[in-house]
């Protein structure tokens, strides 16, 4: 029975070019994930819960600045034309060095102690960005899961080496690992892009009109992923400034282990889902059309277990795992569960918007999300209690996310991806 089961996956599998594609880039991503969260229970055996919430805060800090520094021109590299490619790259490197110098000019002016390491951290990362959509684009999935496991990685060397070195200084840290950021961006482009690519004659006009033709990226996506982010990282800057760092540490250990396992996950799907599909997208593939319908039918049942493995094994591993001054953290995993769950099912299936330029729909859902972010932990400093923020925060998010369901399905429809009975189904 086991043995046919098996044969039945290989056949799937050498068959299934979107199968063999998520198995190249889940298992780096897995490894590299559970790296990560390896690094955060090191962070929080070695530091202070105020420590770790000044590092929570510039992580939410430069977690919401970063894509803003190409105006989310990377997004659309791997539907970008073979003709267009090469400006279009230049164009976004050329970008995003006043971009960051900006970004981090804008921090030293609000007086944040970590300006230079905000500028270090947003180049590192955006470069790293574009390398890494590049390499979706031409469906190098071995590329992008190494891309995956290098930061985690250099965390452990770092942390290791202030450990050794006898060093707890947090501050310290957040410079070192900013600049080094940097370097891995670097090296990776440098491994990735082209040479001809590059080094080939684009004159200013050139990379201008493919700016031009890609006005759905300042128009509709930049706003859409900053709103995304700033409803994501919102929250802690709230709670640290409101109800003190050691919750907002709390908190951003929630979404640390909870949206990072799940969003790492959804995104690694997302990332492949949009190679996939945009590919059909642009030859026609009606098989490459069936084989993403048959996989999103499938995520429906990761995300439930997703959902309850973190209701469950959360509160026990924050209170036994990284002592009982984290059990907090515990009670708000709860009730975020069935958020996480949601935003696994919805977000790798929102390719969708992007292949098909119906970006004004992920715009509007980050308005919402913007909207109860500000409502949910507005009204937790107004009466003073957090929980109220966590809660609420939850139960409108998944209702957000059943609308930007029912807008992904319109879409698919009049793309005629799927038939209108099965959207119903789901």
């Amino acid at each position: 029975m086991a043995g046919g089961l098996i044969a039945v996956w290989k056949q799937r599998w050498h068959r299934s070019a979107l199968l063999r594609r998520l198995g190249a880039l889940t298992s780096g991503t897995v490894l590299a994930q559970g790296i990560q969260l390896l690094n955060f229970v090191v962070l929080a055996k070695i530091y202070t819960l105020t420590d770790v919430g000044l590092y929570s805060v510039f992580s939410a800090i430069v977690g919401t600045l970063a894509p803003v520094a190409v105006l989310g021109y990377e997004m659309l590299i791997p539907a970008a034309s073979d003709e267009d490619l090469g400006p279009f790259l230049k164009a976004l490197l050329l970008l995003l060095l006043p971009m960051a110098l900006l970004l981090g000019l804008l921090a030293a002016m609000l007086s944040y102690g970590h300006a230079l390491a905000v500028g270090l951290w947003v180049a590192g990362a955006m470069v790293l960005r574009l390398a890494e959509m590049y390499n979706v684009r031409n469906n190098r999935f071995r590329w992008v899961a190494a891309a995956r496991m290098a930061p985690p990685l250099l965390m452990v060397v770092l942390l290791a080496t202030f450990v050794g070195a006898g060093v707890q200084d947090i501050d310290r840290l957040i410079t070192w690992q900013s600049g080094l950021t940097l370097v891995l961006g670097l090296l990776y482009a440098a491994f990735t892009f082209p040479r001809n690519l590059l080094t080939a004659a684009h004159t200013v006009v050139q990379m201008r009109v493919t700016l031009r033709k890609s006005a759905n990226a300042p128009l509709y996506l930049m706003p859409s992923n900053l709103l995304n982010l700033v409803a994501y990282n919102l929250p802690v800057l709230v709670i640290g400034h409101s109800f003190g760092s050691e919750l907002a540490a709390q908190y951003a250990y929630v979404l640390r282990f909870g949206f990072g396992p799940v969003g790492l996950v959804g995104g690694t799907l997302y990332q492949v889902f949009y190679g996939f599909l945009a590919e059909a997208a642009r030859t026609g593939n009606e098989e490459m059309f069936r084989q993403f319908v048959r996989a999103r039918q499938h995520i429906g049942y990761a995300a439930v277990a997703a959902g309850a493995g973190i209701a469950l094994i959360y509160p026990l591993a924050f209170r036994y795992v990284l002592g009982p001054q984290w059990v907090t953290a515990g009670w708000v995993s709860m009730v975020f569960a069935p958020f996480f769950a949601a935003m696994l099912y919805v977000t790798t299936q929102s390719v969708a918007l992007n292949v098909f330029s119906r970006q004004q729909y992920e715009l509007k859902t980050q308005v919402q999300y913007f909207g109860i972010s500000v409502l949910s932990f507005g009204l937790a400093i107004l009466l003073g209690n957090p929980w109220i923020g966590f809660v609420l925060f939850s139960v409108l998010g998944c209702l957000r996310y059943a609308l930007l369901l029912r807008d992904i399905n319109i879409v698919l429809i009049e793309h005629k991806v799927i038939g209108r009975q099965h959207a119903a189904r789901s």
